[in-house]
């Protein structure tokens, strides 16, 4: 069975925070979960972090998710291939998978990580978060309070709906930017789903 689990190697709230994890960020982007650490070819960058070896995370060159969400926060004005105080990221599930990178998705995982979720945003106080994925939105729009109906996500993007306002912050829904995220933003439709989820984010604004 896949299950979560620590990681040890992680000295930050979350290993995706040492790519932006600044307390003062303006943009917090959530992301669903974090596949096993032993498996992930950016463990032996956060190991020399945590030694002082390096300062900077390295941005996966092979990774199609990381890629794409440079290319969507370059579109706004948010550099991410650099270290960025107006940016903090973070997975909605704080643990690991014991094993593979992705499947076994469970969304209690989601709900078990709801409390420590909203105690992250009230430090970090950010103006917009920025949610990757159905289930991050309705799971973090729901750690805020707020139980969100949402039919079709990809209408649900697109409606006046989006964003939502949760004490004074804006909670967008957004695609995921991975390869099946892109994919099912452009389902039905004839435009390519990084071009569509380029003119989504011409709605954030902070």
């Amino acid at each position: 069975d896949v299950y979560l689990r620590w990681c040890d190697d992680c000295h930050k709230i979350n290993l995706w925070s040492y790519w932006q994890g600044s307390l003062d960020a303006r943009i917090m982007v959530v992301g669903q979960d974090w596949g096993c650490p032993e498996e992930s070819p950016v463990m032996d960058n956060i190991r020399a972090i945590n030694d002082g070896r390096e300062d900077t995370y390295h941005v996966d060159p092979t990774s199609l998710t990381d890629q794409n969400l440079c290319k969507l926060l370059a579109s706004i004005g948010f550099p991410a291939d650099k270290n960025n105080p107006d940016l903090f990221f973070a997975n909605l599930a704080l643990g690991y998978r014991n094993k593979g990178l992705t499947g076994g998705f469970r969304q209690s995982w989601i709900r078990e990580c709801e409390p420590f979720f909203r105690r992250l945003v009230d430090i970090v106080d950010p103006e917009v978060i920025i949610c990757l994925g159905r289930s991050v939105f309705v799971g973090a729009t729901r750690a805020m309070g707020k139980r969100i109906r949402v039919g079709k996500y990809n209408d649900f993007i697109e409606s006046s709906e989006n964003p939502v306002e949760i004490d004074g912050r804006l909670f967008f829904a957004e695609a995921h930017c991975g390869y099946f995220g892109t994919i099912n933003r452009a389902r039905d439709r004839e435009e390519n789903g990084m071009e569509l989820q380029l003119t989504d984010w011409k709605r954030i604004k902070c």
